[in-house]
């Protein structure tokens, strides 16, 4: 009797548990498998709380004529999420179209994914979407995988084609590959082509100099009162730090006529958008190409900039003509120069993710040819060896060659005069405590900032032209110095430097809704795409670099200071921008304007922001 009364109870509670749990459910609906599989089905992905660990196993195949996929899920009770989305490979560019956190709905809603071929590279690509979701029975961790099948034309055709359209264009694409004289005449046709494109590319060379002259004689007849003045600009008051998206300025004038001149005059074919290629990095093999014995540095005692985790000092490197050597006396080591150098390296406190982290994002640029306007790491200092990893027992100081003002961002705080940096309580208690070098004494005229634009464009195009794409270009990861012998237009040097320590010393720059710092992002720099999926390319980097010259113009001020990065996404989605800096030429807000398009694609490319700026430049030494 005991024994049945037992069972009846866990039947009961058995029950009652399944329908607690019965919660969360997401799935493909029949009509959908239909659409895109030409399966009546349903597939089941959760069903009352419970994970079908089958169906989540193998990727959903999305066919190259398939755009979007939608998904159909609800809980009657109570359900939190979130959701990120991933793909393996950057020759796809999903999206979804669901709040990156939120709650289920309780009624049936559908969402949808949406899968972006760059047209660069055919294949199958994966694509990841990761679900947390948490209920009152306790946590529910699930991950959906999709296959996405991209071709060459994906690339080439209209965003907003539909599938139908696709189906159209490949019909006619078969029937024609069907004829082998069609074939012969295609082949003839492409070589034709070819060669028209080779005439007119000599054409475009013997004219590249008379269109010069032309340009030059029709700019020589404007005069200085082309140029708007402060009282002209509708986006210079402090009351309006950012430009809403319905307005009745005159800047949709600007903005859209410059556009259009960067357009009509690039006649070299240019990728709109550039992919990061990925190549692998052995960072004890790279560690050992860069060693640099410690005995030759001498370290200043003063700390730059520091943060939780790493710092940021001076030291002299005393390079010798014999040599490496622990003996840094000069008559012996025959001394050849002594060179400067800034350092990053991380406190002894710091663990090993920490360190991975920073190696990883110190040597990204390690394989790149040098450009002087690139910041590279020129030596990685230790009292042991790499090549024996048990004599090396402190953290490596990792050293770029710089004589100047040290970080960009800084330099334009103390410009400003604000002391917006952590500083070590031994630096500000020690008496040796390394003086501004002038920087506070700096006056920044307009010639400078475009000037220093020009710079950092210059080296972020050669990092795209390696395949390298920088993901965070802003004045914190830039160097500054003075070199008199440049000449007056050019007295101000910069360098983009890597990224490494960057959200250690300037924690207030990134966000990471889980607090984990090394996973931090820079949302107030990135465009809307890169929030939602995480993928970078030379569109985000061009979003970025408007960031960085509205940081120039405004003299190291935070962008979107008055709002929480959490809310960033949706003010960009309105079509909210970044303000007209005070005192900056409404030409080169323009140009800013111009990089922060909602669409990755009709984003200047790296080649149209230096012809914008060149002009600018031109313009301005001849006038002011």
């Amino acid at each position: 009797m005991k024994q049945s009364i037992f069972v009846w109870l866990t039947a009961t509670t058995v029950m009652v548990m399944n329908t607690v749990m019965g919660d969360v459910s997401l799935l493909i609906s029949k009509e959908e498998m239909n659409r895109t599989l030409g399966v009546s089905a349903e597939m089941n992905y959760v069903e009352n709380g419970v994970v079908n660990a089958y169906a989540t196993k193998f990727p959903y195949r999305v066919a190259a004529n398939i755009s979007h996929l939608v998904f159909t899920w609800f809980s009657p009770s109570r359900a939190d999420y979130s959701v990120r989305v991933q793909a393996d490979d950057f020759n796809v560019l999903p999206i979804i179209n669901l709040a990156n956190n939120g709650k289920v709905p309780k009624a049936r809603e559908t969402f949808s994914v949406e899968y972006r071929c760059a047209g660069s590279r055919a294949g199958q690509f994966l694509v990841t979407l990761f679900f947390n979701v948490s209920t009152s029975q306790g946590p529910l961790a699930f991950t959906l995988k999709q296959e996405k099948i991209c071709t060459l034309k994906d690339g080439r055709r209209a965003t907003g084609g539909s599938d139908h359209d696709y189906n159209h264009l490949q019909m006619n694409n078969e029937s024609t590959m069907n004829s082998p004289v069609l074939l012969y005449v295609s082949v003839a046709v492409l070589i034709t082509i070819i060669l028209l494109i080779i005439s007119a590319v000599c054409f475009y060379t013997r004219s590249k100099s008379k269109q010069s002259r032309l340009y030059e004689s029709r700019h020589g007849r404007s005069t200085p009162s082309s140029f708007p003045t402060k009282e002209s600009s509708a986006f210079d008051s402090p009351s309006q730090p950012f430009l809403q998206p319905c307005t009745s300025t005159p800047l949709t004038k600007i903005s859209t006529a410059k556009l259009t001149k960067l357009e009509t005059n690039s006649t070299l074919a240019e990728p709109k958008i550039i992919f990061e290629r990925k190549t692998p990095l052995d960072v004890n093999k790279t560690l050992i190409e860069l060693y640099a014995d410690r005995n030759l540095f001498q370290v200043m005692p003063f700390i730059e900039m520091e943060g939780k985790f790493g710092e940021i000092r001076w030291a002299i490197w005393r390079q010798t003509t014999v040599g490496l050597s622990g003996d840094i006396d000069d008559e012996e080591d025959g001394v050849n120069e002594e060179v400067a150098v800034i350092c990053k390296t991380l406190k002894n406190t710091t663990d090993r993710s920490h360190f991975e982290k920073f190696m990883r994002d110190s040597l990204v640029f390690h394989k790149v040819p040098s450009h002087i306007n690139l910041a590279q790491v020129q030596g990685a200092a230790t009292f042991g060896h790499f090549n024996n990893p048990a004599s090396v027992t402190d953290f490596p100081l990792i050293c770029y060659r710089h004589q100047g003002f040290g970080f960009l961002k800084k330099f334009l705080l103390t410009c400003r005069g604000v002391q917006g940096l952590r500083e070590s309580s031994e630096a500000s208690a020690s008496s040796s405590k390394r003086p501004t070098g002038g920087a506070a004494n700096q006056t920044l005229r307009t010639h400078d900032l475009v000037n220093m634009s020009q710079q950092i464009l210059k080296a972020v195009t050669h990092l795209h032209r390696f395949g390298v794409i920088h993901k965070d270009v802003a004045t914190r990861n830039c160097l500054i110095a003075e070199i008199p012998a440049l000449g007056i237009n050019d007295r101000l040097m910069v360098q983009l430097c890597d990224s490494s320590l960057s959200r250690d010393i300037f924690p207030d720059d990134y966000y990471s809704p889980k607090g984990d710092d090394t996973e931090s992002r820079p949302v107030k720099w990135m465009p809307p795409e890169t929030i939602r999926s995480n993928v970078y390319n030379s569109a985000s980097d061009v979003w970025s670099f408007g960031v960085f010259m509205w940081e120039l113009f405004t003299c190291g001020q935070q962008p979107f200071v008055d709002c929480n990065s959490e809310e960033i996404p949706s003010i960009l989605q309105t079509g909210t921008r970044l303000g007209q800096p005070y005192n900056c030429p409404d030409e080169m807000y323009s140009i800013m304007y111009s990089c922060w398009n909602q669409a990755p694609l009709e984003r200047p490319t790296t080649g149209q922001l230096q012809q914008n700026l060149d002009e600018f430049a031109q313009q301005l030494r001849r006038y002011i």
